[in-house]
């Protein structure tokens, strides 16, 4: 890494080669330790800001930092914590270059229902209804925390809040860690 400080090969490069001997150099290295713990730190938040600002809004970047940056904190480190889109709720009553653009069949009122699953009638929205139906545009869902759950939300939030989109709203829900509920 580029600021990595080697102080020992330092200390015996420029240790005079009349003072040379082994119990000098090693004492010379024995007082400029503080400074190889200290440049370690240093290295160590260095990578984290480098991470840190190559971060992106993009789900698949962010959920893999939510995981690095809090996956110690989860009871079973083999579950992750992810990112899940807002549904939709329903057709967008104007069609044209609507984000979901599928085909849709308009049903009467008692209309027999037949046909395919993805043909099931669902409610006609304009895009203003839609947003105020959804309420979020993201969730973050997390597994069960070691953690108090108010302490974890804070951090989450915090984090969740330097890096979303300006306008995009979420919700964070933590899995119960007696009944597997989402709260």
């Amino acid at each position: 890494m580029r600021y990595k400080l080697s102080t020992d090969y330092l200390t015996n490069c420029l240790v005079p080669h009349y003072l040379s001997g082994r119990r000098f150099i090693l004492w010379v290295q024995s007082l400029v330790w503080p400074l190889q713990t200290l440049n370690d730190r240093f290295c160590e938040f260095a990578r984290e800001k480098r991470i840190e600002a190559a971060m992106t809004s993009q789900v698949l970047y962010f959920e893999w930092f939510l995981n690095r940056r809090f996956g110690r904190w989860l009871q079973d480190p083999s579950r992750r914590i992810t990112i899940s889109e807002g549904a939709s709720a329903g057709v967008d009553l104007y069609f044209e270059g609507t984000q979901y653009a599928r085909p849709f069949t308009v049903w009467f009122e008692d209309e027999e229902l037949s046909g395919m699953e993805e043909e099931q009638p669902r409610h006609m929205y304009l895009n203003a209804e839609d947003k105020i139906q959804r309420q979020v545009s993201f969730t973050v869902c997390v597994p069960a925390v070691t953690l108090p759950d108010e302490e974890f939300v804070h951090m989450l939030s915090h984090v969740v809040d330097t890096y979303r989109l300006a306008g995009r709203t979420y919700l964070i829900r933590i899995e119960n860690k007696d009944t597997n509920r989402e709260r």
